[in-house]
C-alpha cells in the first residue's frame, strides 16, 4: 500500500454525470430571455421573483426569500446539485439556484417550480 488515501486513487467524477442530473434539462437558460422577463421560482423553503436586466451577462432583479426583502441586483451564476460543478446561467428544477450580489453568493434550497413572465409589451403611443 502506497500510504495515499484510496478516494484519491479513484478517478475524478466527471462533468458528464452532472448532466445527469434532473434539473440539467427540466429548466430555463436565464441567457435566452429577454430583459424585462419576470421569473418566479419556487424552492423548497422560499418563493424568489427574479426580473432580467441583462441576460448576456447574468444580470437580474430579485425579491423574495428571507435574504432579498426589497429589489436586490444580482448575478444569476446558475444551478448546482450542491456540490462545486455549476451549470452556468441555468435554472433546473430539483437543482440549487446560485446567485451573487456585491456582498454575497447565495444557494437556494432545491428548486420545485419556475414560472415565467414574458416582459411588458412595449407601449405605442
Amino acid at each position: 500500500m502506497s500510504g495515499r488515501d484510496s478516494a484519491l486513487d479513484s478517478p475524478p467524477q466527471p462533468l458528464d454525470q452532472f448532466v445527469r442530473e434532473p434539473g440539467c434539462s427540466d429548466g430555463i437558460d436565464f441567457q435566452c430571455l429577454p430583459p424585462g422577463t419576470a421569473i418566479h421560482v419556487d424552492t423548497r423553503y422560499s418563493t424568489y421573483r427574479l426580473v432580467v436586466v441583462d441576460s448576456e451577462n447574468r444580470r437580474a432583479t430579485v425579491t423574495g426569500g428571507r435574504l432579498f426583502p426589497k429589489p436586490t441586483q444580482v448575478r444569476i451564476e446558475g444551478a448546482t446539485a450542491g456540490g462545486t460543478a455549476i451549470k452556468s446561467g441555468w435554472i433546473g428544477i430539483g437543482l440549487r439556484l446560485e446567485m451573487s450580489s456585491d456582498t454575497s453568493r447565495v444557494t437556494t434550497s432545491v428548486v420545485q417550480a419556475i414560472t415565467i413572465d414574458p416582459p411588458p409589451a412595449s407601449r405605442v403611443f
